[in-house]
């Protein structure tokens, strides 16, 4: 359907060329060059995005335990913000992921505390941590 338009489109620009000889012709092999292009994006190319993008939005979450945590005080955030850092045993990708800010600092706390990051499998950027323990730190 998509290519029948683009045909289309191309045929009556080539039409409107005409007068300059060669104008049809190259609008014909344009718009089949356009219909082929958006055929092999449409077939090969767009499935895969919309499969990531399935899985994505799927609640197919994992349960990571970091590797190492740091405190630092982030200006930007104007608070203090714990950064979990991770590497995927599949990739080898190193990840870190930061709690939101808090106003006091929480490394006394940080003993008591279990950390969890829980991400979805294919997307690791959406993600939420679980703070037990932090509790007590006001934000």
């Amino acid at each position: 359907m998509l290519f029948l338009i683009v045909l289309i489109i191309a045929a009556l620009g080539g039409l409107t060329f005409a007068a300059l000889g060669l104008g049809l012709v190259v609008a014909v092999i344009g718009g089949l060059f356009m219909g082929i292009s958006v055929t092999v994006i449409k077939l090969f190319i767009l499935p895969r995005f919309e499969e990531r993008e399935r899985l994505r939005l799927a609640n197919d979450n994992i349960r990571i335990t970091p590797e190492r945590l740091e405190v630092r005080y982030d200006g930007y955030k104007n608070g203090y913000v714990i950064d979990c850092f991770y590497t995927s045993p599949e990739t080898g990708r190193k990840f870190v992921f930061s709690t939101p800010p808090f106003a006091n600092d929480p490394t006394p706390y940080l003993f008591d505390a279990k950390l969890s990051v829980v991400a979805n499998r294919v997307d690791y950027s959406n993600y939420y941590i679980e703070m037990n323990g932090l509790d007590n730190i006001v934000k």
